[in-house]
Order: C-alpha cells, then structure tokens, then sequence
C-alpha cells in the first residue's frame, strides 16, 4: 500500500519511512529518498523520471531517474505538498500506469516500486485551493500515519534525550553518563519547535561542552535556558508525580535492574538511587 506519513518538520517521518522499507518484503531492495522540497521546479521531472543527454540545455548526459533506481524497492517523497500541479499530474501518471519515460526519449520504462510520501501541510487544505490534485492525495494515501509532535510526547522525551546521549556519546567519543535534574525538568517543559532533529543537535551540542559526568543547563544553548522562570525552574507537585511513574515504568522494564534503569532513564545510578529513596520506591513500586 502507498503510505502518506504527516508531521511537523522534524518529527522523523523519513526515519518511519525506513523502518517500513526494512520490515516489508521490499527490504532487500533500494531505498530512495527525494526531498521535494529541495528540487528546483524545472528539474523535478528529470529528479523522478531521468532524461537522455542533449535532451534540453544543460543535459550533459543520460541521467537516471529516482523512479528507475528504486526499481523493486521503495521510493520515498518528502515534502510532497511542495510539488508543482504539472509535476503532480505526471507523478499520478506514472503511479497509475507504472511505466515512466525520460526527458528526450521515445520508450516507456517499466517500475515496480513501493511509494512512501510525508508532508507537514495540509493536503487537504491545499486541494481545497487548488494547490494539490486530489486523485493524487487518493493514490498516495492507501494508508496514513500522524507522527506527533515531540512536546505530545512526554512519556518519550527522557527516552529519546537518552538515544540521542548514546549517538552522540558515540560520535564524539566521550562518556557523559547523563543529564541533571534541573536539564530533565527542562527537557520535559520545553516545548521542542524543532522537534526531534533539535533535540538531537542540542545534546551533540552538549555532550561537546560538558566536562563532568553529566550535561547540566550550563551546557544548553541560551535559547533554550532562556525560557527558563522561577515557576518552570522548580518542581511542582505534578512533575514530582510524573517523574516517580517514569521511574517506577523503567524499573518495571528492566526488571529491577537498576543499572539498566539509570540508563534507561538517562541518569547515574547514584542518581536514581537517591530518586527511589526520595519517592520511597520499595520493589520498584
């Protein structure tokens, strides 16, 4: 089925994409991903379906099309709503008919692909407008997936803070064994415009920065500890609820392992011992 995954900017819909691609029966095909947003208007035909060389000006040689190279695989439109109508009609041609033909040439090409698309607008907004065809939202929208924001995902925030440590801990070759208090009562009040892709850069940013064994708000850039206020900067008695069911979710998870737990939780061990006394924790409950 074609998959059309919505979402603000940021929020990993071409990494939900992939994993589609890796668990379908195409996975040992190509992936191919074209970001619509990116191609100039005059080359997006020649970007899907390819063109022979001296076919227009600048044609220096035969080029092949995304269509073409995701052949038995899957092809993944970002950003689709940015497509010109022109550009559109040929797309809902060539996914109707399954045959594309290059710029310049006279012989149809076979494809046997799988579409996967994503935008952050509203298409159907934009057809309301006349800026999208709607038999094309029909052929790419078989099936749908939302992707939240990152601020709509609070049970996940201190996850992914602790996914995005481990990359960059990684990349960089350090070892911060996690973040204070103070940074994950902030991870979890900010509100993430950049979603995901800012919070990945913001901890890289940090784990760059930081000295001792764990990020701290001195590591944050100014444009997130700004937003800081006397309210926000302490713990109320809701956050306090909120981060004892985390703990006790993590400790649940791991079995009791309060090693993995820490890590989970994207502390130190130490911290999380003095959490689960704090909250009076006894068997992880």
């Amino acid at each position: 089925m074609s998959v059309l995954i919505t979402g603000s900017s940021g929020t990993g819909k071409e990494y939900v994409a992939r994993r589609i691609h890796e668990q379908s029966r195409r996975r040992d095909g190509p992936f191919v991903a074209v970001d619509c947003g990116t191609i100039p208007r005059e080359l997006a035909v020649s970007d899907f379906f390819g063109h022979v060389k001296g076919s227009f000006t600048g044609a220096i040689e035969n080029k092949t099309g995304a269509f073409e190279v995701a052949h038995g695989g899957t092809l993944f439109l970002d950003e689709i709503g940015n497509l010109t109508y022109e550009v559109q009609m040929q797309l809902l041609r060539a996914l109707q008919e399954r045959v594309i033909k290059p710029i310049g040439s006279n012989q149809e090409i076979k494809t046997n692909i799988r579409l996967i698309t994503a935008t952050n607008e509203n298409l159907l907004l934009a057809i309301k407008e006349g800026d999208f065809r709607e038999d094309l939202y029909h052929r790419i929208n078989e099936f749908t997936i939302r992707v939240p924001d990152l601020k709509d995902r609070q049970s996940d925030i201190l996850l992914f803070a602790d996914y995005f440590l481990r990359i960059a801990n990684r990349e960089l070759q350090k070892q911060v064994g996690g973040f204070d208090a103070e940074t994950r009562q902030l991870f979890l009040s900010y509100p993430w415009p950049g979603n995901l892709r800012q919070m990945k850069n913001v901890i890289k940013y940090a784990t760059l920065l930081v000295t001792g064994d764990c990020i701290t708000l001195n590591e944050l850039p100014d444009d997130m500890t700004n937003v800081l206020s006397p309210v926000s900067a302490t713990v109320s008695l809701r956050d306090e609820v909120y981060e004892r069911e985390q703990i006790v979710k993590a400790l649940h998870e791991a079995g009791n392992n309060k090693t993995l737990a820490a890590r989970m939780l994207g502390i130190d061990r130490k911290t999380l011992y003095n959490k689960i006394k704090h909250f009076r924790i006894e068997n992880g409950e």
